[in-house]
């Protein structure tokens, strides 16, 4: 009698930004998701904010502001109520922080990671989210990132050549024509073969898309 063989895991494609809280709260649904069914999760790196310039952009105080001449709702701002709510629901701490951060360079030291090994790359990817949304750090800053580097035991000097001459700003660039490829201006977006899910979907929808993609 043969032994059962355990499915092959179903490729996810994830569209993320580290300025952008829903990807944050992906990572642990993802986890979650896959305690139920085999997920290869493939982070793609997508700036989103790419107006934030260097050195970042100030959260407006109140997701709406009106009442007085000039004041507009500020419609790019997520629900932190709800976010929190969602963090709350999902047992992963997040606080609001107090600016938008320019994302290249951490995103460019994420791919830097990835080809170093699959375990770095998961260390610093979890780090750099838990900076910006549980410590407080400003993941916009060189030397911040190259912190959180020496605190995962990842070659700071090396990283910091790379960050230097800008290699993996076409990796990139890349990402960003695939996303326009297939029609993505936010994040997270999950890709499930033929199967798009935008935003941070509860656990059971990204269950059910990754059952669809191995049905169909």
């Amino acid at each position: 009698m043969s032994e059962p063989t355990d499915p092959d895991p179903v490729r996810v494609f994830v569209y993320f930004d580290y300025s952008c809280p829903y990807s944050y709260l992906a990572v642990t649904l993802l986890e979650t998701a896959a305690c139920t069914t085999p997920l290869r999760v493939v982070w793609r790196p997508l700036e989103t904010r790419s107006e934030t310039g260097t050195e970042g952009l100030a959260i407006a105080p109140v997701d709406t502001r009106s009442g007085a001449e000039g004041e507009v709702e500020n419609s790019a701002d997520p629900d932190w109520s709800e976010l929190g709510e969602r963090a709350a629901e999902l047992g992963v701490p997040l606080y609001r922080p107090e600016k938008w951060p320019a994302t290249r360079a951490a995103l460019q030291a994420s791919e830097f990671a990835r080809d170093l090994s699959e375990e770095a790359h998961r260390r610093l990817h979890r780090a750099i989210f838990r900076a910006h949304f549980v410590r407080g750090m400003d993941i916009g800053r060189v030397d911040h990132l190259l912190q959180l580097a020496t605190e995962e035991g990842i070659d700071t000097e090396a990283l910091a050549a790379a960050l230097e001459d800008g290699r993996y700003l076409e990796e990139l660039a890349r990402t960003e024509s695939e996303a326009e490829r297939y029609g993505i201006h936010q994040t997270p977006v999950f890709l499930f073969e033929r199967f798009k899910v935008v935003g941070a979907a509860p656990t059971e929808v990204l269950l059910e898309a990754a059952r669809r993609a191995v049905v169909d």
